[in-house]
């Protein structure tokens, strides 16, 4: 447990450092938002298609790398 805890001050160290670089050379720097799928209230089973559809452009949105195979 006292390595994780050590990993993660030392990420958020290297995180306030490269942070305070970019801002040094005038680089404006924004958390990205934290958006996730947890995030979401689960759908019920959808039960038309196009609730279906609406389902799963929803869920990978933005990925154009992931394609439905069946």
């Amino acid at each position: 447990m006292t390595d994780d805890k050590d990993a993660l001050v030392a990420l958020r160290a290297e995180n306030a450092r490269l942070i305070a670089l970019l801002e040094a050379n005038g680089i404006e720097c924004q958390a990205p938002a934290r958006s996730t799928i947890q995030d979401e209230a689960p759908a019920p089973n959808p039960s038309s298609t196009a609730e279906k559809v609406a389902l799963f452009r929803r869920l990978f949105r933005c990925r154009t790398d992931v394609f439905p195979i069946r």
